[in-house]
This record gives structure tokens, C-alpha cells and sequence, in this order.
């Protein structure tokens, strides 16, 4: 494929992506299910007496999920402002919180459900240690996520560059384009049949799986990016800074037909995802 960007107005029509507006506040979690969907995550599912208007419609949507004090079990976190208002209340202590891909947000037998895939890795967080002993009953905090941005519904191409934090938006992504549209997934630091094998049941549906070494940028170079391709982008904050200079600053791409975005950054904890990845040259 050749590397061409479309113009600005076309861009705003085929790669448009809905905004939708959510219920800002804190919602008391408790777990339901504890499963192992393979064998590099976590699967914990969740409902709450506050869940019935959870809504989550973007594949890059995260709730700030808040996890007890990993050494003294204690669980701080924001609070609503009250029943059915918009907004929080937020401790004046110290919080345990990390963002996380909502899935599968479904009703079934009178209750809201949601899924959370947490990964496992060495030098475990908040998240995962407390992921590793799960059972029915715990209880977590969720707030978020305040709002949505669909899919783009008429890209005839998306290409999908994550890693391990990110596999959860990827499968998000196959789930919610259209059937039509090819979907093409460049995974990076994850081994490959892992990816695969978890992406799969996502969607009744193909697509194309690349294993990136560690130069982002000439994964994306070798399937190429036309003026019919939408780019997703996200994980390790500071590997997708030359991805996103080549995507803005070569390729030259229409702000509307890429999104990236830092999941975590190294050594870095609870990065805030809405921070720039590269403070030299941000949006």
C-alpha cells in the first residue's frame, strides 16, 4: 500500500467517530465471576447496584478502576455525589487507581454486567496483585468513563498497533467496525499466538495479525497506511512517540484518521493516559 494521506474534509467524513456523553460518577463494584479467557489475563466481572446506566460505546474507552491498599486491604476511593447526579467526590487520601478497557458491557437476569481483562506480568501493581487472589464478593470502585468515541463506521481500513494493555481496546476494535472493514493488528512486546488466541473469539470475524519487533514505525511502514486507513495506536507511552511523529509529522495524516495513545509509561506509576506522550511536540 502507499502512503497517502486523504484531505482534511474528506478525513472528517470517512474516519468520523460518534461522541457520546456518559454519567460521570463513582460506582461500588462487586465481583461476579473470575475467569481466565487465556492464560496472560485475568477476567474479572463485575456488577453494582449503580450499574444500570454504565454505558461504554468506544473501543478506547477506560474506567478508573480503584483497587485496595495492597498491604493493608483497605479500599479508598472517590465517591457520587449522589444517587443518579453527575460527578464525584474524591478522598483525601492516597488511591490505588488504574485504568482499564471496559468489555462486554451486557444485562443479563436484571443486572448490568462488565468484564475487566487485567494483565499478568512480573513486578506486579495494585491491579494485578489483586487480580492473582480475585473471588466472588471482593469489591473494587469504578468511575468512568465519562464519554465515548465510537468506532469509525466508513473506514474500509483500520490498523490496530498495541501491546499487551492494549489487546483489550484491539478486541473492542474487531468487535465493533463493520464486517466489512479489514482490520489489520501489529502487536508489539506480546508474544504473537498469545494475541491471536485471545483476540479470536472477539468478533465472528478475520483479520490479519503482525508481530512488531520493537521499531513501531517500520511494523506500520511494511502494511502500509493509504488514505482509506484509520491507525489505532496505543500502549508503553514512550514507544509510540516516533510512531506518532511519523504518522503526524511524515505521513502527514489528517488529525481525524489516527488516535494514539500512552496506556502506561515505564517506571512511571498510575500514568494518567490523558497526559501527551511526547511533551516536545504535543496535540
Amino acid at each position: 500500500m502507499t502512503d497517502a494521506a486523504t484531505t482534511a474534509s474528506d478525513a472528517t467524513t470517512v474516519f468520523h467517530r460518534e461522541r457520546h456523553r456518559h454519567r460521570f460518577t463513582a460506582r461500588e463494584a462487586t465481583v461476579v465471576a473470575v475467569s481466565r479467557p487465556v492464560p496472560e489475563y485475568i477476567r474479572v466481572t463485575l456488577t453494582g447496584p449503580d450499574f444500570a446506566d454504565f454505558d461504554s460505546t468506544g473501543p478506547g474507552d477506560h474506567t478508573r478502576t480503584f483497587f485496595p491498599d495492597p498491604a493493608t486491604g483497605e479500599l479508598v476511593a472517590p465517591v457520587a455525589t449522589g444517587p443518579g447526579e453527575d460527578g464525584v467526590v474524591r478522598p483525601d487520601r492516597a488511591t490505588f487507581g488504574r485504568d482499564f478497557t471496559p468489555l462486554n458491557v451486557r444485562d443479563e437476569a436484571g443486572r448490568r454486567l462488565i468484564d475487566l481483562d487485567i494483565l499478568r506480568h512480573e513486578n506486579a501493581g495494585p491491579a494485578a496483585q489483586w487480580a492473582a487472589r480475585a473471588t466472588i464478593g471482593d469489591r473494587l470502585v469504578l468511575v468512568g468513563p465519562r464519554g465515548s468515541k465510537a468506532a469509525t463506521q466508513n473506514a474500509s481500513r483500520v490498523v490496530l498497533v498495541v501491546d499487551g494493555t492494549s489487546l483489550p481496546a484491539a478486541a473492542r476494535w474487531l468487535a465493533e467496525v463493520p464486517a466489512s472493514t479489514a482490520v489489520e493488528v501489529i502487536v508489539t512486546a506480546f508474544d504473537a499466538d498469545a494475541a491471536r488466541a485471545y483476540l479470536a473469539p472477539a468478533a465472528d470475524r478475520g483479520f490479519t495479525l503482525h508481530a512488531a519487533g520493537g521499531d513501531l514505525v517500520a511494523a506500520l511502514m511494511t502494511v502500509g497506511v493509504d488514505a482509506s486507513t484509520y491507525v489505532f495506536a496505543a500502549g508503553e507511552a514512550s514507544a509510540l512517540v516516533p510512531l506518532r511523529r511519523h504518522l503526524r509529522h511524515t505521513l502527514m495524516l489528517p488529525r481525524e484518521q489516527y488516535s494514539v495513545a500512552g496506556y502506561w509509561r515505564g517506571g512511571v506509576e498510575a500514568w494518567d493516559h490523558h497526559a501527551p506522550i511526547d511533551p516536545i511536540d504535543p496535540d
